[in-house]
């Protein structure tokens, strides 16, 4: 497959990591988890805030990356609807105490793992997935891949924290091989062009493995990681610090100071953009995450673990996402790098949209420019609801 030229719009790749204002409060998403504190409770930055119930598959933990209060903690309209959150009120600490530094070299698999679910580490390319987890696969992994791939336009936060905390990132994945009892290490950045940057075609260009539809990297003997979770796992082990920050990327036409950035988990998109000097009227669309794969923001959207940048795109940036009757011209299908009918998958639905990794492709290619995603979306929302209650 080759790939699809969709401009790359990496302006901010040469644009040094910068620390945003820290914004006074936060709105942290807490998905499936249980809140921990109660309105009204202070909190010291690091604090848990939520964790999963004790009876859960997987246990997440959240933390506070403010010294505070708790403010609200909101619960979702509907299932379909956002997803709680507890929001903070302080001040980001000037200072954090120091703790001392571990060894890694002297560290068992057990150790590493715990630290990273106390720390509350996640995937941070989106997924969000708990690493700990990840890191536990239960099957022979020989391989751990430091997926440095950006593929999204726009996005530049993991190629400039490559660039400038390599060591860090070097140490996270030499933990995650440890974790797993891998003897392989690789960081790539991958070719270029969209999608090439999910872990499926990473494994295939790094290693000459395919994994089979519907299976997963670790039953080809991987594991994959991002660049911006190898540096937490690093942290959460090393530093014994929680996962309370990322950096993003803040670009677009309707943005006067677009670069790489430094924000605590939870720190509102309209924060962001403000502190980066946002032109709300040239603005036609806020997104959270790259343009392909992101999602549609709101001034109050949290920037979660998983989100990569924060994008004010103007009017000639994007496509008119109106939807329109299909034209059939079939690009959809032609484009789609597993070759599913998209369409005809939403038209009529069947588990076979399972297989769809949300690259965004069809949507680029649409003739019609019709919101093929936001389908691709809702239709497996409602196929997973449809086997959860069958």
């Amino acid at each position: 497959m080759a790939a699809m030229k969709i401009p790359g719009y990496k302006h901010c790749a040469d644009s040094p990591i910068q620390q945003l204002l820290p914004p006074e409060r936060v709105r942290l998403p807490i998905a499936e988890m249980l809140p921990a504190v109660d309105v009204g409770d202070r909190v010291e930055a690091g604090t848990v805030v939520a964790r999963s119930a004790p009876d859960a598959e997987w246990q997440r933990r959240a933390h506070s990356p403010l010294t505070g209060r708790v403010v609200a903690i909101s619960e979702p309209a509907s299932e379909e609807g956002p997803t709680r959150e507890v929001v903070i009120e302080g001040r980001a600490p000037t200072e954090t105490s120091a703790r001392p530094h571990l060894d890694a070299a002297t560290l068992s698999a057990d150790r590493i793992l715990t630290c990273a679910r106390d720390a509350g580490v996640v995937g941070m390319s989106g997924a969000q997935f708990p690493t700990h987890v990840k890191l536990r696969p239960g099957v022979p992994i020989d391989c751990v891949i430091v997926n440095g791939s950006e593929s999204e336009p726009f996005i530049t936060c993991d190629h400039r924290v490559l660039a400038e905390h390599r060591h860090e990132v070097e140490c996270g994945m030499h933990l995650a091989m440890r974790a797993v009892g891998a003897t392989r290490g690789e960081i790539t950045t991958g070719r270029r062009g969209h999608p090439f940057g999910q872990e499926r075609f990473v494994i295939s260009d790094v290693l000459g493995r395919d994994v089979p539809d519907g299976r997963l990297p670790k039953d080809v003997g991987v594991v994959v990681i991002n660049v911006q979770t190898a540096r937490a796992l690093h942290h959460a082990v090393c530093d014994r610090e929680p996962l309370l920050e990322r950096v993003i990327t803040v670009d677009g036409s309707a943005v006067a100071s677009p670069g790489n950035y430094t924000v605590p988990i939870g720190t509102e998109v309209g924060h962001a953009l403000t502190q980066c000097g946002v032109r709300l009227d040239e603005a036609a669309v806020l997104v959270a995450g790259g343009p392909m794969m992101g999602e549609s923001a709101g001034l109050e959207t949290p920037i979660g673990p998983g989100t990569g940048g924060v994008l004010a795109l103007g009017h000639g940036q994007i496509s008119d996402l109106l939807d329109r009757p299909c034209v059939r011209c079939g690009e959809c299908m032609e484009s789609c790098p597993f070759g599913l009918p998209v369409v005809l998958l939403l038209e009529e639905p069947n588990e076979a949209l399972l297989q769809c990794i949300e690259c965004g492709v069809c949507q680029f290619v649409c003739a019609a420019q019709r919101p093929l995603i936001d389908g691709i979306r809702s239709v497996k929302a409602e196929l997973r609801a449809g086997r959860r209650q069958g």
